[in-house]
């Protein structure tokens, strides 16, 4: 009986023990987050920084525009800059690609209304810009004590931005492929870029990956882990089974899931 109970008592702890066990992260996949945490601090202290600088020049539109114009001109991969007025007008937009979206009235969008109640950094969910292309905004208010005078907006393409901190990551190997989701099962990165905009759950170019499906279903749901799928090789129509691991990228109570994949 004594030999039955230890017995038992170790067949838990090794239960235990495999539960508890940390996953160990493939390296890209573990860099690929670090770096994307280090491009939003950049991108997060130059727009805290801007907004700082239009409250002390009195917010005067010359100025606003000129330094607008200056952070975009910076090393940056961010498509627009702008400045949104606290009642949700596109008031002033560079480069001048964009200067027809002037006066645009975005107080509808998910994120400026958030912004303008809660006067705190929002990172959208994609979305349609008036300017005509889908993209996610990480806007931040601007405060002069309690005073709400509207946010500056750095308006991103996600394919272009991710794929700066995840192709250098890629290169020179084919072992190995990363894409990016975010919560909800939006494809706002991926290396097949016919998938790139489709979302996982809703789009019929799914339905044959019912497994598939099912991984993206608990990729959004947990926060980290690993499993194997069935899906497209990149760049083929060829099915192979796929080793993956995940892990979340949380900003500004927007999540994107970070998706390391190795064909079999």
């Amino acid at each position: 009986m004594k030999a039955q109970i230890i017995s038992l008592t170790l067949l838990v702890g090794l239960l235990l023990y495999g539960c508890n066990k940390e996953i160990e992260f493939p390296d890209a996949l573990t860099q690929a987050k670090t770096n994307l945490g280090t491009a939003f601090t950049v991108l997060d202290q130059e727009m805290d920084d801007a907004a700082a600088y239009l409250v002390s020049v009195g917010m005067d539109t010359s100025l606003i525009r000129a330094k607008i114009l200056e952070i975009y001109n910076s090393p940056t991969i961010v498509d627009e800059y702008s400045w949104v007025t606290p009642e949700g007008i596109l008031k002033i937009v560079e480069p001048a690609i964009y200067h027809g979206a002037q006066g645009a009235d975005i107080s509808q969008q998910d994120h400026i209304i958030k912004l303008c109640a809660d006067h705190v950094p929002v990172l959208s969910l994609s979305f349609l810009a008036v300017e005509g292309f889908y993209a996610v905004s990480d806007i931040h208010p601007i405060l002069d004590g309690d005073q709400f005078l509207g946010g500056v907006d750095a308006l991103i393409k996600t394919q272009d931005f991710l794929g700066a901190i995840m192709e250098p990551l890629l290169a020179g190997q084919n072992e190995f492929e990363l894409w990016v989701m975010e919560k909800g099962g939006y494809m706002i990165y991926n290396q097949d870029l016919i998938e790139v905009g489709k979302n996982v759950f809703t789009d019929p170019y799914y339905e044959e990956f019912p497994e598939f499906i099912e991984t993206c279903e608990k990729i959004d749901e947990q926060e980290s882990g690993t499993t194997y799928y069935s899906f497209y090789k990149t760049g083929t129509t060829t099915p192979v089974k796929k080793l993956t691991y995940w892990t979340t990228f949380s900003q500004h109570g927007t999540e994107w899931k970070l998706v390391w994949v190795k064909p079999e």
